[in-house]
């Protein structure tokens, strides 16, 4: 129950802070990543012209969600507590974009692709 609470503690002071100039200046780095990942990633998967924008959209969006965890004033465990539990909302999210197919693709190449 407590990183339940944390967590989302975390996503409202995420989302609060959208203008953070550590993201502001990381943007343009994350949404090159992310375009990168999600190239990496079509291929693996097969991905639709519309499921490539908004697969790039989650991947871009969890992206910043990670980094800005990774600078709260936490310790090290609930650092990873919180960035493991937007791991499985960010796989969550691609199952409700992909096929079956193509999620247990994403999950094998997610573990090469982003570990």
């Amino acid at each position: 129950m407590k990183h339940l609470i944390l967590l989302f503690s975390v996503l409202l002071m995420i989302q609060a802070s959208a203008a953070d100039g550590f993201l502001q200046d990381k943007d343009g780095m994350l949404k090159a990543k992310a375009k990168e990942l999600t190239e990496k990633y079509g291929a693996e998967l097969g991905l639709e012209a519309n499921q490539t924008a908004q697969f790039e959209e989650i991947v871009l969006g969890y992206m910043m969600k990670k980094a800005k965890a990774k600078q709260l004033n936490v310790s090290e465990v609930d650092k990873l507590g919180i960035i493991g539990q937007l791991g499985e909302q960010e796989n969550e999210d691609m199952a409700d974009l992909l096929s079956k197919g193509q999620y247990k693709k994403y999950l094998k190449a997610k573990k090469i692709l982003q570990p």
